[in-house]
């Protein structure tokens, strides 16, 4: 998990995941521009390179929607790449980068190697 390179938040925030079965409720543990940590949550049954459709509504409430790959799963957590944000979530998650991290430029960085990885 520690092998990230992105810069990310640690945001404790609940969230609804769907995974095209249902919709669940877990707990965001940290999000990035590359993905998000969430708490595994308890009898399902997903499995790697699965897509998830997660929504997290910040305090101001603000929206994030974010469609993920599923990367790795762990005994209570599972990581997630981001596949596809659209311009409202990338704004939100980008303000919520920015007003967090220590060194606001680091977001234009990755924001740029991202779109570079996806041409």
């Amino acid at each position: 998990m520690e092998q990230r390179q992105a810069k990310r938040v640690h945001l404790f925030q609940r969230v609804q995941v769907n995974d095209g079965k249902q919709t669940l409720e877990t707990f965001c543990l940290d999000i990035s521009m590359r993905g998000i940590l969430l708490v595994l949550p308890e009898n399902v049954k997903w499995h790697l390179e699965q897509t998830l459709n997660i929504t997290l509504v910040l305090e101001d409430e603000s929206t994030i929607s974010m469609e993920c790959s599923l990367v790795h799963i762990d005994d209570d957590v599972v990581g997630c790449a981001s596949d596809s944000l659209d311009l409202e979530s990338e704004a939100t998650l980008r303000y919520l980068l920015e007003t967090s991290l220590e060194v606001p430029s680091q977001v234009n960085r990755e924001l740029s190697e991202l779109i570079a990885s996806k041409d």
